[in-house]
């Protein structure tokens, strides 16, 4: 019997974006699972990444010595969240003073259903007939939402 070797939800999420298009989105997104583990504690706590759009990754900072300090690490952090989310990924840092919250749970998944995030009809129907394929209800509803949310 030839059974093949489950794949892990990350790897069939990937292999998904890439088949709709939309893999670089998706690598992009994983910056905020990564920060913490790419700058470390200290740095994570007075500057957190806010957006990226087609490899431009915008950080606040608390203040302005942090937007100094950082300046001078750029170079250094995009290599590093380049070696984990893939080669181009982000091409360029932006650091701007701003809000910086408490760190979000690290868990993206809850027992609850899914929040309804609604988007432009032209894009929303271009994402559905991307997940017509997709049968879990739930999941169909979580990958729209990521998609609606990355597009808008």
């Amino acid at each position: 019997m030839n059974r093949e070797k489950p794949e892990s939800v990350e790897k069939l999420l990937e292999k998904f974006f890439r088949e709709v298009g939309e893999e670089q989105r998706f690598r992009e997104s994983k910056v905020f699972q990564v920060w913490k583990q790419v700058v470390g504690e200290e740095i994570s706590q007075n500057a957190q990444p806010i957006m990226v759009e087609r490899g431009r990754l915008i950080v606040a900072v608390r203040n302005s010595l942090w937007l100094s300090e950082l300046g001078f690490e750029r170079h250094k952090i995009k290599r590093k969240l380049n070696r984990l989310l893939g080669k181009g990924t982000i091409r360029e840092i932006s650091f701007r003073i701003g809000n910086v919250n408490e760190p979000a749970p690290e868990s993206l998944c809850s027992e609850t259903a899914p929040a309804q995030i609604s988007c432009k009809p032209q894009v929303e129907q271009e994402i559905k007939s991307k997940l017509e394929e997709i049968k879990d209800p739930e999941l169909k509803e979580i990958l729209k939402n990521l998609l609606c949310w990355q597009r808008d």
